[in-house]
Formats: C-alpha cells, structure tokens, sequence
C-alpha cells in the first residue's frame, strides 16, 4: 500500500512537471499540513506560517518543469519554506537597523529624502563588495547568508571541506569588516546583516 502511495506521489509530481493542475492540487492537498507544521516553528505566526506556505506553492508551480520526480519533494519544499523565512528575516533586519539609525542620529522629516539616499548608496555598496569577492567566496557567502544553507550543506554542494567553507565564510566577512569600517554609524547595520543568525 505505501509503495502504492509512493508511486502515486511521483505520477503527480511527473504530471506537474507538464504542468497539470489537478496533479498539483493533490500535491498541495498531501503537503500542505506538513509545510504548514514546519513553518509555524520556523515564524510562529499562523498568519505569517500560511503566506510561507502560499509562496512555497507558488515557487513549486513556477519551476514545475525543472522538477525531479525522483528526488524529496518534501525536503524542497523545506528548503525553501527555510529559504524564504531568512529572506524575510533578513530584509526584516534591513528595516529594523535603518529605523535605528533614524532614531539614534534625530533624522527629521527636511533631512528624511538625504538620509534614504544615503542608506540606498550604503546597501549598493554592500551589494557591491559581495560582487567584488572571487567567484567560489562570492557562491559560498550567498549560500550561506542568502540561502541560509550549513557549512555542510554548502561543502556537500560543493564537493568540498567544511573547514574550506569555513574559510570562505571568515575571508568574506574580514573583508566586509575593512571595507566598512570608515562608515563609523552605520558599520554595525551593515555588518548586522552580514552576521544574520542563520
């Protein structure tokens, strides 16, 4: 009966690929209560674990022609239910750093429109100095802060050490470190979202 089950499953995920609605209401319908239950730990927000899973779905409709029905459809649809939350997180530290830096340093509403300038060009900055890293770094760094994935997901990926990962990941945020370390204010901020907690 399980193997049955397992069949059922990658006919729905091989019909889904061709983009087949009714196989991906079935997929939703077998999934969703699972996804649901991993992204409440992850937010702990019903209103917040729902919009996840909405956005997982919707990610799996887009890239349904680049499916494998042979691989863990549950362990992509985690990842990227995982994926998704350190983005918002991430984005979230974005907005929670900028009002600090409004508060501390009594940015009024004439100064408001220079102060948003000022806090764009230090984020192209930012967004720059990770595009200036060597390629493997620049891959390694984005895997692990962006993608939120381990040092050993990363090495597994990579067909690589840990300890190399590691390395990547120290060399990447040194050198963030120097670069932004004239920025005095707004070093932390930067840095901040460099070191978000994965």
């Amino acid at each position: 009966m399980q193997t049955d089950s397992r069949e059922s499953f990658v006919e729905d995920i091989e019909a889904l690929t061709t983009g087949n609605v009714a196989a991906f209401e079935r997929l939703y319908h077998k999934l969703e209560p699972k996804l649901f239950a991993f992204a409440m730990k992850l937010v702990r927000s019903r209103e917040d674990a729902e919009e996840i899973v909405q956005e997982v779905f919707l990610k799996v409709w887009e890239r349904r022609s680049s499916l494998d029905p042979t691989q863990n459809l549950d362990g992509y649809l985690f990842t990227t239910a995982k994926n998704l939350v350190y983005n918002k997180a991430r984005h979230r530290v974005y907005e929670f750093a900028f009002g600090q830096y409004l508060a501390d340093y009594g940015a009024v509403s004439e100064n408001s429109t220079q102060t948003t300038l000022e806090h764009k060009e230090l984020v192209q900055l930012f967004e720059e100095a990770c595009a200036s890293m060597p390629p493997v770094r620049r891959q390694v760094f984005v895997m692990s802060r962006t993608e939120g994935l381990s040092n050993t997901e990363i090495a597994t990926k990579l067909n690589t050490s840990n300890s190399n990962i590691e390395n990547h990941i120290n060399k990447a945020l040194k050198m963030l470190r120097e670069k932004f370390k004239s920025y005095d204010i707004v070093y932390g901020f930067l840095l901040m979202c460099a070191y978000l907690v994965r």
